[in-house]
């Protein structure tokens, strides 16, 4: 009887807290939904696209190298303050020289991407032994023969070993 009560003020606590954060809660499933067909609309256009695969190789580096940011230093002959930009703790006296930076390292990824992508591929291409490993199942010596081997077996009248 208690527990029921409990349970009855638990949710109207809980709906008089929806209804008091509704405005919030629906901007936020609106943000989302836009999102999210912003991201669908993107995808359809892609399928049409030849290199966005590329494209999306680019934003994937992009992302795992950090933005260019601005200091202020004390400048080495006057002592005032001036502006420097700061990539992978290296200064540069002007943004566009970072950002050069900044672009040679993110393309440098995307290029090991693409080096690295045909022995990933042929990988996952191989075929899966019992062992659960990319390697090949070992063969049975007994009914193959080795290459090393210059035995060569018994065969009957018609029959290959293929």
């Amino acid at each position: 009887m208690l527990s029921d009560i409990f349970t009855v003020f638990g949710i109207i606590v809980a709906a008089l807290v929806v209804y008091r954060f509704r405005h919030a809660i629906v901007r936020a499933i609106r943000r989302f939904d836009a999102r999210n067909a912003e991201r669908i609309a993107e995808q359809e256009a892609e399928r049409h696209d030849p290199v966005a695969h590329f494209k999306h190789t680019l934003r994937a580096a992009e992302e795992q190298v950090e933005a260019v940011s601005e200091i202020t230093v004390a400048d080495t002959r006057l002592g005032t303050p001036v502006t420097r930009y700061l990539f992978e703790g290296q200064q540069f006296g002007a943004r566009w020289e970072a950002e050069n930076a900044r672009a040679a390292k993110v393309r440098a990824i995307a290029r090991n991407y693409y080096v690295e992508l045909p022995q990933a591929l042929a990988e996952r291409a191989s075929p899966e032994s019992v062992r659960g490993s990319a390697n090949p199942a070992p063969r049975n010596p007994s009914n193959t023969p080795s290459a090393e081997s210059n035995v060569v077996p018994f065969r009957r009248g018609n029959e290959t070993l293929h």
